[in-house]
């Protein structure tokens, strides 16, 4: 082919996606801003519209990935930084969606300024008690009021934070989770993440779970990433400090201290890491006073009896005990990221000994490493799968994409068919029925195994 036809077919290919990125964004826009305004006047069928709508954001985003992979375009990241900050804002109007968790948040804010203390009393000690008139219904609406907080020191300054901007609102929050997003999407940048990060610009769950709901993950994500780019960058004591606080938001962000420990075989670099995270962790303790805000009285209820869209809890619960169940996959888990770390030591030990570690941090194989993996597998050994536990892997699989982990993002969307949500009362009002279970996880199968065979037909044609 002459060069002039090449060109010309390049700008053809040019043309066609600023055609179709514009019209699917308009697409995605349209459906979230119908879920932000279904999330003020939810009716009987929320779930199916929601589910209806995010259905549609999918297809939006697949078309624009499909069009940027036959025409081997590359999106420009300022395009998608526009839409995730549009779409974000846009969360701001919206109320967090079939859940009640942030009458937590909104309360233990209160309970961080007011007191200092949200680990010590649970919310029904305070039933009797007088509180802000703002903060009655808020009181009445909390789950599990006989148990205290489950999160962490730095989660209970982001509340606090929230609570000081304005007492008792949700849009605060909504806005600091917003934020925190936007900085995961440019630390993923950083990182090299290429056209699939509008997967994690675009998606339902990770919109819903932060933006709409304000979970307070995205918070310990957000500093988790900060230390993995650090660490890329060599600033070892900032890795170190962000890691701390990364942990002090949510304790899931320990699970990539070993790799992070193992990107680099030095004595100075483990032992600065380690000074810089410690010398976080105590801070914080100091500042709360009391050992127990690692291990919170609500996180210890929570692990020990709570079941909730687990597949393999499910499946051999008939025939062992839930503990003993427990106690096989964790140490399961355990085992296979020891593995890991090892494996990844062994070839930083043999890349030094091949005088590799030279050259720049990143440009070694062992130095990135499969969070996607490390974070699903431990998903799947603990007996609670909430829908906001999958945006931990996510920003890993916007670095390594694949099928199954972005079909899991969309699937586990159905695992909100429970409870108020499709009218169940009584005892069926916290259980997800083994119909939606299944198809869940045949989803995630299926699909992933779809697309192979589909890519092994074309290849051989």
């Amino acid at each position: 082919m002459v060069p002039s036809t090449k060109k010309h077919l390049k700008r053809i290919n040019i043309l066609s996606i600023k055609v179709v990125f514009p019209i699917a964004a308009l697409i995605v826009i349209v459906a979230w801003i119908g879920i932000c305004l279904l999330s003020r006047q939810p009716g009987e069928l929320a779930l199916v519209q929601f589910l209806s709508l995010a259905m549609l954001m999918l297809l939006a985003t697949m078309l624009v990935l499909w069009t940027c992979n036959k025409d081997q375009i590359d999106l420009p990241f300022w395009w998608v930084i526009f839409t995730a900050v549009a779409l974000r804002l846009i969360s701001v109007g919206g109320e967090p969606l079939f859940e009640d968790d942030y009458y937590r948040y909104l309360w233990d804010g209160y309970q961080t300024v007011t007191t200092n203390d949200p680990y010590t009393h649970a919310p029904a000690v305070f039933f009797d008690l007088d509180v802000p008139a703002g903060f009655e219904p808020i009181l009445s609406l909390i789950n599990y009021p006989e148990i205290a907080t489950v999160y962490g020191p730095v989660a209970q300054w982001i509340f606090a934070i929230a609570y000081l901007i304005a007492p008792g609102e949700v849009w605060p929050l909504q806005l600091m989770s917003g934020l925190a997003d936007l900085l995961i999407i440019c630390l993923l940048r950083q990182l090299g993440a290429g056209n699939a990060l509008l997967l994690y610009a675009w998606s339902p769950l990770i919109l819903k779970e932060f933006s709409l709901t304000a979970h307070p993950d995205v918070i310990s994500i957000a500093f988790m990433f900060a230390s993995i780019v650090a660490a890329y960058r060599q600033r070892v004591l900032l890795a170190g400090f962000a890691l701390g606080l990364a942990l002090g938001a949510k304790v899931f962000a320990i699970l990539i201290l070993p790799f992070l420990l193992s990107c680099r075989w030095s004595w100075a670099y483990w032992l600065w890491f380690c000074s810089s995270m410690a010398a976080c962790l105590g801070m914080i303790t100091l500042y709360f006073g009391s050992l127990t805000i690692w291990v919170p009285e609500g996180l210890l209820a929570m692990a020990e009896s709570w079941l909730f869209n687990s597949p393999i809890y499910y499946l051999l619960l008939p025939i062992t005990s839930f503990q003993s169940l427990k106690v096989m996959l964790l140490s399961g888990f355990v085992l296979y990221a020891m593995a890991a770390f090892c494996r990844r030591m062994h070839r930083l030990w043999i890349a030094r000994k091949s005088q590799l570690d030279h050259q720049p941090l990143w440009s070694l194989s062992t130095s990135a490493f499969r969070g996607d993996y490390l974070y699903a597998l431990f998903l799947l050994s603990l007996p609670v799968i909430n829908p906001w536990y999958l945006a931990w892997l996510l920003p890993f699989a916007t670095l390594h994409p694949r099928w199954w982990s972005w079909t899991a993002s969309y699937a586990v969307l159905l695992s909100y068919w429970y409870g108020s949500n499709v009218g169940a009362i009584g005892a069926d009002s916290q259980q997800l029925p083994i119909s939606v279970l299944s198809t869940e996880y045949l989803l995630i199968i299926l699909v992933p195994a779809a697309a192979w065979a589909v890519r092994r037909y074309r290849s051989r044609i």
